[in-house]
């Protein structure tokens, strides 16, 4: 096995079949039955985290070595939140309301042993859409039933399920979303789609008889992302009759006088047109805005870090004390907004700590939907429809006051995230497909001997054309690339961008996979190629892939060098800029660009010298190029000014913290690059003001 093809460590190992069937019986009964049952929900995901956790410690499956950045980033924006929270909590004082609140809070943790466990079963996926649909079918029936029987609760007519009807009805409506992506399954029969779109109905019909409003303010967001993602596999009047049937379901569900959610509408809108006028609204829309108020109030006195759990409820007995809230305000204990909850809370930072833990959870699932896998796409789609509705529901909620939205949450973010991963590593590990379109590798090199080999016997034997452009090697790169590549040309050196090019237009096949001589293309990278090409038509025309970098003895998974480039492409439709330094592949104006996720090996630097040489010297370049295109720069405080800027990019807001000291080198080596560069910049341009004078 060749380097590029080894993986970092050893594959997470398989649970025995009997788990994988308990593991799904689970799943699936916690979804069936969470949203009817008090308790089946928690107690669902306190047994499969529970398991997971034994799973992990008995297998040795806690540090797998094949977890994705995303994954990862995922996974630290979950402790991060945490770990504030606590810190915050007890920096405030716990009382009996931080205790509780605590003790919720840390069930997040379990997400972790969830997804890794998730991640490693093969038999699950089946059990996560057909919980989905019989929890909207028995959702929908159960709603029915109690609005045609007149049954009466604590809510009056407002269908409560186990928790309260916010929770019952966003929760169905977010089944119903989901479950948009099972309808466009290929896979399942056509008696099942029409189950599948029955369920949708049910689900509906659920949430429309809970009368819970604010879940369906989701509409908006995802039906535009419906028609760029779901939608697009449709004729387009089809996908437009799609979105059309689901704003016109949501408009009769607000507008029908007979059911909860009419009513309520009304009552929402009433109080409204109250608040407008500056008048006092009785509704609930009414109460919510005084709770706001009484939450921002508390934020204002201490922004930074917040009041700790306490700080909203002592506020609103003054509130009350104070003649500005009723009475009957003394049975709330948090201001119904999880933001608001944040901001009370834990400041700012605790705002920030909601904010990314939200943001991490829907990047994984949105990035998904650029991969070349469908049926991971379709997983992607289950997952973002859950947390955006969540995420919706949380305007007017607060979520993680209540087990049931702790619960709900850590599922959504868990469990779609390692069904993800297992449908994309059980469609990749079998047997290689045939390619139905021809694939070229191009390669330009210089004195590239100790890393040519390694980067061609990576495509070797596996491309149907290999082209290598040499430009003047004195070592032996020629001689290594002849024995493996079809053809190998030694030419001048015009520029990055223009070898490139030259390159490209020498290659023959329908797809071209640009390489540089220091990179290697996986195995698992390998097989998804063959996927990708072996469809009778792609989805996109092309393909960014996953760079995974190689630098001072550490594989390195943030951070600018962490990046995606766009590498594998239909050759009719790129072509490379110009460029002396930094090129790129651009594409037809009409052209898809997706992506694929298995690594593309690169090992940037030999070591420290090299690294400061190469960089230099790409500086100077890129100071060359911008000068030619008129940029000028005269300030000597610009270039200080941009290097610490790149390096907070990376350092922090790429996360390259977490890659370790190996990223604290390479954000001050990429910073003293930009240094270098506007240095170079500013020295090019008082030079050609002194030749002008």
């Amino acid at each position: 096995m060749s380097p590029a093809s080894r993986p970092q460590s050893g594959p997470s190992p398989t649970p025995p079949a009997w788990l994988e069937w308990f593991a799904a019986a689970i799943l699936f009964a916690t979804l069936a039955l969470g949203l009817l049952l008090p308790k089946v929900a928690g107690a669902g995901f306190l047994a499969m985290s529970l398991t997971a956790i034994i799973w992990l410690s008995i297998s040795g499956g806690w540090r797998p070595g094949t977890l994705a950045p995303l994954e990862r980033l995922l996974l630290a924006a979950v402790i991060a939140y945490v770990l504030y929270w606590v810190t915050a909590w007890a920096w405030n004082g716990i009382d009996q309301i931080g205790r509780d609140g605590l003790g919720r809070t840390l069930r997040l943790l379990l997400i972790i042993p969830l997804l890794l466990f998730v991640r490693s079963l093969n038999r699950l996926e089946s059990a996560w859409w057909h919980g989905l649909t019989a929890g909207a079918l028995l959702a929908g029936l159960y709603a029915w039933w109690y609005h045609l029987s007149g049954q009466v609760g604590l809510h009056e007519h407002r269908v409560e399920g186990p928790t309260n009807p916010i929770y019952f009805g966003g929760l169905a409506l977010a089944f119903a979303m989901m479950m948009l992506a099972r309808a466009h399954d290929r896979e399942i029969s056509p008696a099942y789609r029409l189950l599948t779109v029955l369920a949708i109905i049910m689900a509906i019909s659920a949430s429309t008889f809970s009368g819970s409003r604010g879940a369906w303010l989701v509409l908006p967001l995802l039906l535009p992302v419906y028609l760029l993602t779901l939608g697009r596999e449709q004729a387009p009047m089809m996908r437009y009759a799609t979105v059309a049937l689901l704003l016109a379901v949501g408009a009769a569900v607000m507008l029908n006088p007979f059911a909860p959610m009419g009513e309520r509408a009304g009552e929402a809108v009433s109080d409204l047109l109250r608040l407008i006028q500056g008048e006092t609204a009785e509704g609930t829309l009414g109460r919510r805005v005084v709770m706001w108020e009484i939450a921002w109030g508390v934020f204002s006195e201490r922004p930074l870090a917040g009041a700790g759990p306490g700080g909203f409820r002592m506020a609103l007995e003054a509130a009350v004390a104070g003649g500005r809230a009723e009475a009957d305000f003394l049975a709330y204990r948090h201001p119904h907004s999880a933001y608001l909850s944040a901001l009370t809370h834990g400041g700012l930072l605790g705002l920030l700590t909601l904010l990314l833990l939200f943001a991490y959870v829907l990047r994984h699932h949105v990035r998904v939907w650029h991969t070349g896998l469908r049926q991971t796409r379709l997983l992607g789609w289950a997952g973002l429809a859950a947390l955006s509705t969540l995420m919706v529901i949380a305007l007017t909620e607060s979520i993680f006051e209540r087990n049931t939205g702790i619960v709900w949450f850590a599922l959504f973010a868990a469990v779609p995230a390692g069904l993800i991963h297992a449908r994309r590593r059980i469609a990749l590990s079998g047997q290689s497909r045939k390619r139905l379109w021809s694939l070229s590798v191009i390669v330009i090199c210089k004195d590239e001997a100790d890393r040519i080999g390694r980067c061609l016997s990576s495509v070797a034997g596996w491309a149907d054309e290999i082209i290598v452009l040499d430009s003047g090697s004195r070592d032996d790169t020629v001689a290594i690339a002849r024995r493996h590549a079809h053809q190998v040309h030694q030419t001048d050196w015009p520029g990055y961008g223009r070898q490139k090019q030259r390159a490209l237009e020498l290659a023959r096949s329908d797809w071209v996979l640009s390489l540089d001589a220091d990179e290697a293309v996986d195995e698992i990278l390998r097989r998804e190629i063959d996927w990708v090409l072996s469809q009778p038509e792609p989805a996109h025309h092309g393909y960014a892939l996953t760079w995974l970098t190689h630098a001072f003895d550490r594989t390195l998974s943030f951070g600018h060098w962490a990046r995606t480039p766009l590498r594998l492409v239909v050759r009719e439709r790129a072509h490379f800029t110009l460029t002396s330094v930094h090129e790129k592949i651009e594409m037809a104006p009409d052209s898809r660009v997706g992506l694929l996720e298995g690594p593309l090996h690169h090992w940037v630097f030999r070591d420290l010298a090299h690294a400061r040489s190469k960089l230099r010297h790409y500086a100077r370049l890129q100071a060359r190029e911008r000068f030619e295109r008129g940029r000028r720069l005269k300030s000597a405080i610009v270039p200080w000014l941009r290097a610490m800027l790149n390096l907070l990019d990376n350092f922090i807001l790429r996360t390259a913290f977490l890659d370790g000291r190996a990223g604290w080198t390479m954000s001050r080596l990429h910073a003293s690059y930009t240094l270098h560069k506007y240095f170079d910049l500013r020295k090019l341009t008082l030079a050609a003001e002194r030749d002008r004078d």
